[in-house]
């Protein structure tokens, strides 16, 4: 895409900050221009009407004529074929964040293409790469290449997951990415238990694999119609005449040569089988484990299985970050599936980390780079760009005002995350007057305002607390009125 010329349509109030991004894009290969229409707000206009627009403006209408690709904002309503009629040329949604532009053009740069009607980050967070893979075999369905990527996404249900709840999590990891299923199970669990669970599972319509580490276990599960087992490798040596022709089998270990030995027994049996080398604790074995994983990559001929699970359970970090990384370990390693168990709290929602995690990685290996630069979801807490310097002007320094309490009237904030909803409380006079709940914060602040006659520091105050309502809901964090919500391990403002 050398000299590609690109075009940038935004509006006379956002001119300033697109050429701000550009000014800062070192990239020699994209001839960018910033084309700004005669409007205060482009995001609310239609495709139409910025069409109608441009063939008025003769001038415009030319600069656009010479550019190659033309990128609106993503906000903006409508198909961009609308414009093209008039431009006769090439014309994309582009991000809906200014934050996001960099991003954009580096996947542009690198031959994506973005869509005429869904923004960039739709598209972004939609990307499939083309991967040439070598099929090892299929689970009901799903084809497990021998090497990935592509990397097939595992998620295992807890042992300590109650039977009424497995419906309800086992379809959510399925809606966050999954694509097989493990039902955990340890040598004390109970078989009838295990079973319950099994069959809720397979309502999930994907792959159903059981853990198993007695005969009775391997004999009872089976019976459900499974489609694989996973068991260390040293069991399945000593239940190797239990297991059927046709059956996947996860065989895991932290010794190689039981792996091996395994695998060697096994395959003579038309069983398809998964190895497991097992990812080590952090500070333990885990780089130990890594040279497990290449050891057996180069020696064994079958699918690797690459878990995530002690790793991100050890570390006392968010799970994104940590996924992020061992997702493309996996993928340099050339893991065949990944593996996650959401055993903690705070390892909530890893199935949909480690799914993006693995969209990331996948794409940086089908572009043959780092992922630096590449879309993502998981920078949840941070961004990769340093926010943009704001003209300075002068203003007034203002310092910590104490708030005015009232005793007579207050409102109580909480946040629900069972039913993901966030309810505020008007009290008058130590009595409840009325109660609301909703996802939005605004909407609950405007509902609020309009019932109850508040001043104009107990509404400011309520706007802030309920933003920050919004945040924990969507963070999974706790909220307790008047009190952060976010904790940072330095303690001041820096200004590098």
């Amino acid at each position: 895409m050398s000299g590609m010329r690109l075009s940038l349509i935004t509006s006379k109030s956002a001119e300033y900050m697109v050429k701000r991004v550009v000014d800062n894009y070192k990239n020699g290969n994209i001839d960018l221009k910033v084309i700004a229409l005669p409007v205060p707000v482009i995001s609310i206009l239609d495709t139409l009407t910025i069409s109608r627009i441009i063939e008025r403006r003769r001038k415009i209408l030319e600069e656009l004529m010479e550019s190659d690709i033309i990128i609106l904002p993503g906000l903006v309503r409508g198909s961009s074929e609308e414009i093209e009629r008039i431009v006769k040329k090439d014309v994309y949604k582009g991000p809906k964040s200014l934050g996001n532009l960099s991003y954009v053009l580096d996947f542009i740069e690198k031959g994506g293409k973005l869509d005429k009607l869904k923004s960039a980050e739709e598209v972004l967070g939609e990307i499939t790469p083309r991967l040439e893979y070598r099929k090892a075999f299929s689970i009901s369905g799903v084809d497990i290449p021998l090497r990935g990527p592509p990397v097939i996404l595992v998620t295992e249900i807890d042992p300590s997951i109650a039977v009424e709840r497995v419906e309800k999590i086992s379809k959510r990891y399925v809606s966050d990415g999954a694509d097989i299923l493990i039902v955990g199970s340890t040598i004390n669990s109970r078989i009838m238990e295990t079973v319950k669970k099994i069959r809720i599972t397979k309502k999930a319509s994907v792959p159903i694999i059981a853990e198993a580490t007695t005969r009775s276990q391997i004999e009872s599960f089976l019976k459900e119609g499974i489609d694989g087992i996973s068991i260390t490798a040293e069991d399945a040596l000593k239940y190797i005449d239990y297991f059927p022709r046709g059956i996947t089998l996860i065989i895991g270990s932290r010794e190689f040569r039981y792996i091996k030995a395994a695998y060697e027994s096994l395959s003579k049996r038309d069983i398809n089988i998964i190895i497991d080398p097992v990812v080590g604790m952090p500070c333990l074995d885990f780089i130990e484990s890594l040279s497990r994983y290449i050891k057996a990559s180069k020696n064994i001929e079958a699918p690797l299985l690459f878990s995530a699970a002690d790793a991100v359970e050890e570390i006392e970090a968010d799970t994104h970050g940590s996924h992020a990384l061992l997702a493309t370990m996996a993928v340099e390693i050339g893991a065949s599936l990944y593996l996650v168990v959401e055993e903690s709290y705070k390892s909530y929602r890893a199935t949909a980390e480690a799914r993006e995690a693995l969209r990331v990685a996948e794409t940086a290996c089908s572009l043959k780079s780092s992922p630096r630069g590449l879309y993502s979801n998981l920078l949840i807490l941070k961004q990769a760009k340093k926010p943009m310097e704001i003209q300075k002007k002068s203003a007034e320094t203002i310092g910590y005002i104490p708030p005015k309490y009232s005793s007579d009237e207050y409102v109580q904030i909480n946040v629900d995350h069972e039913e993901k909803v966030i309810i505020v409380t008007y009290k008058k006079g130590g009595k409840e007057v009325f109660s609301l709940k909703g996802s939005h914060a605004l909407s609950l602040a405007r509902e609020l305002i309009k019932r109850a006659y508040l001043s104009r520091e107990h509404i400011a105050y309520i706007g802030y607390e309920l933003s920050k309502a919004e945040i924990a809901l969507m963070l999974g964090k706790a909220y307790i009125q008047d009190e952060p919500i976010i904790s940072v391990p330095w303690r001041s403002e820096s200004n590098e």
